[in-house]
């Protein structure tokens, strides 16, 4: 045996380098934040109690779905959204989680314009946003979700 090693010293080398890599484990996923997925869960409830209370107890009629009855909501989600992104782009390796923060972030602004400017919304219109933004939010909790998974793997 100590013959063989000594005439196949690649032999040897490879097993070596087999056992050592097959006992390590590089880790390419951002650390698992239990706060930002609260935060992620409080934010979404913000955005999918506003619309539903938008459907629920205003109309079109009267002026009761317009832009300034709903202004400072749109401020204080805003201001979650932004925070959720500047939480996501402050981790390392997350370019995932920070991209959908980024698109929730301009959807929210792009369709508090499209409000704006038209001063009310549709229940359709309604419905299709908080579908949208629940969306969203369910593809952030997944992805900071499967970051526990991935740096702690069922046993």
């Amino acid at each position: 045996m100590m013959k063989s090693i000594k005439q196949h010293p690649i032999l040897l080398v490879a097993f070596i380098s087999v056992f050592l890599f097959g006992s390590c484990r590089v880790a390419l996923v951002p650390a698992y934040d239990a706060n930002l997925l609260s935060q992620i869960d409080a934010t979404s409830k913000q955005v999918d109690k506003f619309y539903l209370s938008m459907l629920e107890t205003t109309t079109k009629e009267n002026d009761g779905r317009k832009y300034e009855l709903f202004a400072n909501d749109y401020v204080n989600i805003e201001v979650e959204l932004n925070s959720l992104l500047t939480k996501n782009k402050i981790k390392p390796l997350n370019e995932n989680s920070t991209r959908i923060c980024e698109i929730t972030l301009q959807l929210w602004q792009k369709y508090k314009e499209e409000h704006k400017e038209k001063n009310t919304l549709s229940d359709g219109l309604i419905k299709l946003n908080r579908q949208t933004f629940s969306d969203l939010f369910y593809a952030m909790q997944v992805a900071e979700k499967g970051k526990d998974m991935a740096n702690n793997p069922p046993k």
